[in-house]
């Protein structure tokens, strides 16, 4: 995140998501925060994980999420990388992109304007997401990958590909988006070794689990 308002928001969302899972008390489903990785440094390009496990499962999701600012602030929201020159949001998207084989991930625009009075690109209540492919291939896209992105870039891609927080989860918990784990006794086992810090852990074990599903 550019700010550190911004990762208040981030961190908002998280415990939100959290508090209000928690809150539904519906049996067998829960959410905790759980340390995976105490030595860890940044290393994926994203703000936040989240793992969704049942009884023999687990997926892994994160996000990168940023605060444009459009309300108040122009192209604002990418810079120059000091040591790459190039574009920062870019350089996290090459960090996220080899580990797309296994996890679902997503980008997070946080938008300041009242509901309904958003840019038609972002949804009427809410942030607005972008899978990463869409993102990674929108940032090639554009040529000059070294050049920070822009307001209007931003904004085209979410005319395209934009979609809701709502939508991500959804597609991740019906198998359409992340692929499934098998799950250790001694911990989750990130396909490529490495495992952020935290995550937020959302579990089902119930007993009416969808074939072919993480959730009922």
């Amino acid at each position: 995140m550019s700010t550190k308002l911004g990762a208040i928001h981030t961190s908002n969302f998280t415990a939100a998501f959290r508090r209000e899972i928690n809150a539904r008390d519906r049996s067998g489903l829960t959410a905790r925060v759980q340390v995976l990785n105490p030595k860890s440094e940044r290393q994926f390009g994203a703000d936040a994980c989240i793992i969704f496990e049942n009884r023999t499962e687990f997926k892994i999701a994160f996000f990168e999420a940023k605060w444009p600012r459009l309300k108040t602030q122009v192209n604002a929201w990418d810079s120059v990388q000091k040591s790459t020159g190039g574009s920062h949001f870019h350089s996290q998207l090459v960090r996220q992109h080899p580990h797309a084989g296994y996890a679902a991930i997503w980008e997070m625009f946080y938008c300041e304007y009242q509901f309904h009075e958003q840019p038609r690109s972002f949804p009427v209540f809410g942030s607005a997401c972008v899978w990463h492919q869409d993102a990674y291939a929108a940032s090639l896209s554009r040529g000059i990958v070294t050049q920070p992105w822009e307001d209007s870039d931003l904004l085209s891609l979410l005319c395209s590909s934009g979609t809701d927080i709502r939508n991500i989860i959804s597609q991740i918990c019906e198998c359409h988006a992340g692929r499934p784990l098998p799950k250790d006794k001694f911990g989750y086992k990130f396909p490529d070794g490495a495992a952020p810090h935290e995550a937020l852990v959302i579990t089902y074990d119930g007993d009416s689990i969808h074939k072919n599903r993480l959730f009922d």
